[in-house]
């Protein structure tokens, strides 16, 4: 087999992996930027020491549904426990959720049973993955009923996006100025790696759980001003045919 015959062999060999290794490479770039990566850093202001920081927020379009009659749209409220006050012939459900995702960095230390860990980058994500509006199929669309209901809802929807915009900033805020979490400047010691990324676990969680729980708050007693009797006599005082 000549030189020529046998590197042409090779290339046909390695061309599919290359193509996938190409392919992997965009298709993890287009997540990225699908989701919006937001950075940042966590600095260590005495000594310089920093380590860098992704955010990753994400709040979908609402997805309407006009399918759905009103003891269907009570019975779903009240398995998701979201039930609306008074009656509203609507729903608007949110799914949203926080995580965060972290590497360390170690360093053993000479003649002990010992190892330095320190936190190498943190990415926090704090998105919204479902946003659904349920309108009930009992006035059709374009009645004073349906549009008065569907206006209720669009407040609720309005609502999750404020409160949630601004969290983003608190969140963001709060991990770039957490104390406690180790940089290679001030790491944690421990008798082991696994017992190092368990301790920084902790710490990260113990600045963003609390966030999340008050976001959570945040966001139910804005959309309890809502549903109050005013408000609900202001609706059925808009239309005829309740």
């Amino acid at each position: 087999m000549n030189n020529k015959l046998f590197a042409f062999l090779i290339l046909l060999i390695l061309l599919p992996f290359f193509g996938w290794m190409y392919y992997d490479w965009r298709h993890d770039s287009e997540s990225i930027n699908r989701e919006a990566v937001q950075r940042d850093i966590l600095a260590d202001s005495g000594s310089g020491e920093s380590a860098p920081i992704q955010f990753i927020f994400h709040f979908p379009e609402p997805v309407y549904s006009h399918a759905l009659s009103t003891p269907q749209i009570e019975e779903l409220s009240e398995k998701s426990g979201g039930a609306e006050h008074y009656h509203i012939p609507g729903l608007t459900q949110a799914g949203f959720s926080t995580n965060s995702l972290y590497e360390v960095n170690w360093s053993k230390t000479w003649f002990k049973k010992e190892y330095r860990v320190w936190l190498e980058n943190l990415r926090v994500e704090f998105t919204y993955d479902t946003l659904n509006v349920y309108v009930t199929s009992a006035y059709p669309e374009g009645s004073c009923e349906y549009q008065a209901t569907l206006d209720h809802e669009n407040q609720h929807v309005a609502v999750h996006r404020r409160v949630y915009e601004q969290y983003q900033e608190i969140f963001k805020d709060a991990a770039r100025k957490a104390k406690g979490i180790p940089l290679a400047s001030d790491p944690i010691v421990v008798e082991s790696i696994p017992e190092g990324k368990k301790e920084i676990s902790e710490r990260i969680s113990a600045v963003l759980d609390p966030l999340f729980n008050q976001f959570t708050e945040a966001l139910q007693a804005e959309q309890d001003k809502l549903d109050t009797p005013e408000n609900y006599a202001a609706l059925q005082a808009q239309c005829r045919n309740w």
